[in-house]
């Protein structure tokens, strides 16, 4: 099992410096790979109050976020919106730590704003929250399979990489429409 985790997390890093770099320019590809994780990441949440069966509790994210992503790869705006919200919102939970349900909440909130200006600009907040995505899954499979402590590393990691993504796809994308 813990192959499985380091190849996960190899993975994982891999499609973190595509999303972060090239998010843009790949945006279907990209979009597959951020809707699959949000299906992931939601249904692992729960899998296990969803049956106590280990290998389903391994299925079901896999299954469902099989599914957003295929669903994910052809439907724009709605793509945009669920991944900067779903990036916005997660980060902010996983750099500041949030487990009060309040607080939680208020990083869901601040996603979901975020993802209704992105789909009035579509461009900048493509390449932004891809970037952004991409710079989270390197860091947090960065710490997680290295010595790396969170604090206060996560917010540096992430801002990092997050701005040199940014920074190289608008300066490659400035003629993609």
């Amino acid at each position: 099992m813990e192959n499985l985790a380091q190849y996960e997390a190899a993975i994982a890093i891999i499609a973190g410096v595509f999303l972060c770099l090239f998010g843009y320019r790949i945006k279907k590809i990209a979009f597959v790979l951020i809707w699959f994780a949000i299906g992931y990441y939601l249904v692992s949440q729960f899998a296990s109050q969803i049956t106590s069966d280990p290998t389903w509790q391994q299925i079901l994210p896999i299954a469902s976020g099989l599914v957003l992503g295929i669903l994910g790869f052809s439907i724009e705006k709605l793509c945009i919106f669920a991944v900067t919200a779903f990036s916005i919102s997660t980060t902010i939970i996983d750099a500041l730590r949030l487990s009060e349900p309040l607080h939680i909440a208020a990083a869901i909130a601040v996603g979901i704003v975020c993802g209704c200006i992105a789909v009035a600009i579509i461009k900048p907040a493509g390449i932004i929250s891809t970037s952004i995505s991409g710079a989270k899954f390197i860091t947090k499979y960065l710490i997680a399979t290295t010595s790396i402590p969170h604090e206060p590393y996560f917010l540096i990691i992430l801002a990092v990489c997050a701005g040199v993504g940014i920074l190289f796809q608008f300066k490659t994308c400035r003629h993609i429409d």
